[in-house]
This record gives structure tokens, sequence and C-alpha cells, in this order.
């Protein structure tokens, strides 16, 4: 089975979620399929199946300064579409499956005689419109869902609303929940202003919905019983804006800001902190929920219908902005006694243990084989 992949996750978010989940996903593919990925030039990709075949296309443009960049980059993009759909088209492939709602250079998905496969991962724009203020995104994902011949779903809470918004969608989708990918990381060293330490970590980008700022109160009201309890921050640096608008100081005593680290690191940050938190108002699916249970944290989360998904009874839920319940948690957990403390960090780990890659590449297989079939029947 050849199998085309259109890589525009890796020029939009090259080190996010989704990019994880389509090196997972053609990794773990059976030996007998033929992955092919088109991304950009500049890009490579951690994918190891053995058939891969990267093929790359042009898609920056070369202007220099910034003005003319944002003049032109729109037209360039466009003059770039029939380039880009030009190497896709030819790509023998039995199936396509894109790994955004939209190609490179921001092309739309195209009704093809190659059936198309997309899957949604999230509702959240939709949710948060200020993340997506010309709303492009969701044009796109409707779009998308139309030329769709399947729509794989990375949650029931995702599939649920797609069902509700797109109801023509509903008899061609699939559940897929996705894998566990640090089962097969190895552990780094911890950040040295941890060692020693008591700390909470929060892990990825701080923005509105990621609701960060209710982590920050909860934990300066925490700090008059727990004096020397951190708060460490893994994800992008953090900007004089973000602290404006979060109203956080990134020299208040007793935060750490990490930036970015590796996932040895990570897994060593999760598996050595007091507790994990993740206070995200939505998710998709939440993989540093699963990240942090399969590497022994324990796992304190907003009550979000997808998080509640990923970590059934492994997790402790507060609503996502009751600040008071969140401080209750931090000092329920850091008077755990060491046994509950042990017998929560299995529960965690057994949970993990039931999202796999191997079966999302499984499943994923199944997909391709009865949308190829069923196109082949209607051809």
């Amino acid at each position: 089975m050849q199998i085309a992949y259109e890589g525009l996750i890796y020029e939009m978010m090259p080190m996010g979620g989704i990019a994880r989940y389509f090196e997972e996903l053609i990794t773990h593919l059976p030996e007998d399929c033929n992955p092919h990925l088109l991304i950009p030039e500049t890009l490579r990709v951690k994918a190891t199946h053995p058939n891969l075949k990267t093929h790359y296309a042009k898609v920056k443009p070369p202007f220099q300064s910034a003005f003319t960049k944002k003049l032109l980059a729109r037209y360039w993009r466009k003059s770039r579409w029939g380039k880009i759909e030009a190497s896709f088209a030819g790509i023998s492939a039995d199936v396509r499956h894109w790994t955004y709602y939209c190609g490179l250079c921001q092309r739309p998905i195209p009704r093809s005689q190659i059936p198309n496969v997309i899957t949604v991962y999230d509702f959240i724009a939709e949710h948060h419109p200020e993340i997506d203020p010309r709303g492009k995104h969701r044009q796109w994902l409707q779009q998308a869902t139309t030329v769709a011949d399947h729509v794989i779903c990375i949650s029931e809470t995702t599939h649920n609303e797609l069902c509700n918004r797109y109801p023509s969608a509903a008899e061609k989708t699939s559940i897929i929940p996705l894998g566990n990918s640090f089962k097969e990381i190895e552990s780094a060293e911890l950040p040295k202003q941890l060692r020693n330490q008591d700390y909470l970590l929060f892990v990825g980008r701080r923005n509105e919905y990621k609701n960060f700022s209710v982590l920050w109160k909860a934990w300066k009201t925490v700090k008059t019983l727990y004096p020397g309890l951190l708060l460490a921050a893994a994800g992008p640096p953090v900007s004089d804006r973000e602290c404006q608008t979060l109203a956080i100081s990134r020299d208040e005593s007793g935060f750490v800001p990490l930036g970015p680290v590796s996932d040895g690191t990570l897994k060593t940050l999760y598996a050595k902190s007091k507790a994990f938190v993740f206070p995200s108002r939505m998710e998709g699916f939440g993989l540093p929920a699963l990240e942090a249970m399969e590497s022994g944290s324990i796992v304190l989360a907003s009550d979000c219908a997808a998080l509640k998904e990923v970590c059934g009874d492994a997790a402790r839920y507060f609503h996502p902005d009751d600040e008071t319940r969140l401080a209750e948690l931090i000092d329920w957990v850091m008077n755990l006694p060491v046994t509950e403390r042990l017998t929560a960090m299995q529960l965690g780990k057994r949970r993990a243990s039931s999202f796999s890659w191997e079966q999302v590449a499984k499943k994923t297989t199944q997909v391709y084989q009865t949308v190829i079939a069923n196109h082949s029947g209607t051809a």
C-alpha cells in the first residue's frame, strides 16, 4: 500500500504534538506499507520506517525584508500551489493523508481520484476565536471535512463535537486515540536548578486557553505554606508580553522557566516533580498528561472532557477556574504518604500503558484499506 502524507504541519509546527503523531504513525506502519512524505525542503523528520521516502517542496519565499515578505507572501504561496500539487500528484499513492486541514502554502485540499484522509484534533479555535481571529483555520476544517473520504478523530471528545458541528461527516469518521511515546524514552539529567528541590511542573504553551494563570495563582497561595516549593515551566521562553497578559513575572522567586527541553529531560522532569499540573480549558487529547503518567508523575488536571477521557481515574481534577481547589490538590500532593504516592504512580503507569502507537498504526492502516476499497468500488 502506497500512502502519501502531505506535510503542512512541518511548516506550521515542526516540533508540536501533531508532528510527533505523524512521525510515530509512519514509524509504526506495517512493513508492507510504503509511506511517502512531502515536506518543506529545509526540514527533516524523525520517522524511521524502512520504506519511507521523503519528498521536498520549496515553500518559503526568497524575500529578505519582513515588509516584503508580508506584502508578497500571499502571492508567492499561490504561485507555488501548482508546483506543490504537481509534486504531490507525482507520488504514486493509493491514499492521501493530510497532516492538517489544508496543504503546504495553505492550498485547499482538493477532491481527488485518490481517496483523502484527514485527522481532526480539536475544536479549540471554535471555542477560543482569539487564537484564529481571521477564522481561516475554522474555514479550512469545514472544507476539509467536506472533501475527505474519511475523518480520523483523536478522541471521543473531538468525535462528538465533530458530529454535532458537521453531521454529514458522522458516517465517515473513526476514533483513534493517540499513543504513548514516552515508554521508549530514556531519562536524562534533571536541570541543576531543580535538583534536591520540590517543584510542580507545567509543560507547553501558556496562552489563554492553556490557562497557566490559574496554576500561577494557586502556586502563589500554596507558597505561603511551602516557601520552598518551585514552579517549573517547560516550553517556549517567557516573553514580556506574556508576563503582562498573564500577570506573571519571570523574576518571581521560585519560578523556574526552563524553555524548550529534550524528551529525555522532560521525562525526568515529570518523574521528579511533586505533580504535573495541566490546567487547560480545552484539549483535543492531551499528550502531556499521557507522558506524565508514563513517567511516574501524579497528574492534577482540569476537568475538561478530553483530559478525563485520557487520564480516567489516574488523575485528580479541578475546574479550570477554581484556583482554590487546585491549591487544595497541591497541598494534598505535598502531604501524600509514600505508599499512597507509589500507588497513584502505578495507577498512572497502568493507564498510560493502554495507549500505544502500534494500535494507532494498526487502526489507521485499517482505515486506509477501507477507504481504498470503497473508492475502488465507486470509481
